[in-house]
């Protein structure tokens, strides 16, 4: 009887030191969560205090967890600070131009100037009038082309052709700076998909690029090969660190003192985007100190024939 008494005893102490076990196991798992609850940026995970497989694995389960919501608190403490970046950029390029087109109008309304100032200060109004225009609806194309919502005419454009058409339009501006300009392309007319307007949107931007940026000489380059029309922008650029590749084609980013110059860090956005609705693609890299930005649109499938009818030697 005395056996059996101890016996009972020893059956009722192990499910009660068990529970008792588990009692501290979770205290200390409890406490634990609420260290981190506290400090969510330290991104520390449960210890187990324990050596049991099944609690392991819970407290696996549990670590997975926070690790998730780790990533997603970092997501969106990294999206915050971006837009509030951008609002202040958005800001810093609205303010700029407004600010300027006050101070002149303030100047005109001077009863002391004379008409020639007048029609001076009114020239630098009108100026900065269609550079803030410009640089709203650079901010509206972005909006729309991020959201899916922009028109795109899919047609057969010869390239050579739209190149030499857009490298002319800049002819005076790289001659005022001196720049030395080369086009190097095939004879042969290449046909690509595109959409002729945006197209030409695409390489006005590119060498506006250019000239904000080269000192001495800038060159165009195209060629086809394996079903693809490669268009190089080359052009020599100092200072320009090759970390910086990974961040010219997002939203804002300039160089140096260049916003304080009228550029928003838009343009390359755009001529991506533009890229991408077209199925192309652009890319950039550095060879020493030439800047280097590559377009990559498939070759259009039309026949022999049609080149030689649309244009013919």
């Amino acid at each position: 009887m005395i056996y059996l008494g101890i016996g009972l005893c020893i059956i009722g102490i192990i499910p009660a030191v068990s529970l008792f076990t588990l009692i501290l196991i979770l205290k200390s798992v409890n406490g634990q969560m609420d260290e981190i609850e506290k400090q969510p940026e330290e991104n520390r995970q449960l210890k187990n205090p324990d050596t049991s497989h099944c609690m392991e694995e819970l407290l696996r389960r549990i670590n997975r967890i926070y690790q998730s919501r780790q990533q997603e608190r970092i997501r969106l403490q990294r999206r915050e600070e971006g837009i509030r970046k951008e609002i202040e950029n958005i800001s810093h390029d609205l303010r700029t131009p407004l600010t300027s087109i006050l101070g002149y109008i303030e100047l005109m309304e001077d009863e002391d100037i004379s008409e020639k100032e007048k029609e001076e200060y009114l020239k630098i109004i009108k100026k900065r009038a269609r550079g803030l225009k410009s640089l709203i609806d650079n901010f509206y194309d972005i909006s729309r082309l991020e959201g899916k919502n922009y028109p795109i005419t899919m047609e057969t454009v010869p390239v050579q052709s739209t190149i030499r058409e857009t490298v002319l339009g800049f002819y005076r501006e790289f001659e005022d700076k001196h720049i030395q300009v080369a086009v190097e392309l095939e004879e042969t007319e290449c046909f690509i998909a595109a959409d002729k307007v945006q197209l030409n949107r695409i390489l006005t931007n590119l060498i506006q690029n250019a000239l904000k940026y080269c000192n001495k000489f800038f060159e165009i380059q195209q060629e086809c090969k394996a079903g693809t029309c490669y268009i190089q922008f080359r052009n020599d650029q100092e200072g320009m660190k090759e970390e910086e590749l990974n961040l010219i084609f997002g939203r804002f980013y300039t160089r140096d003192a260049t916003r304080s110059r009228g550029s928003s860090g838009l343009g390359l956005t755009i001529i991506k985007l533009l890229a991408e609705k077209q199925k192309a693609s652009v890319k950039a890299w550095l060879e020493e100190e030439v800047f280097v930005i590559e377009l990559q649109f498939p070759v259009d499938d039309i026949t022999s024939e049609k080149q030689k009818t649309e244009y013919p030697e």
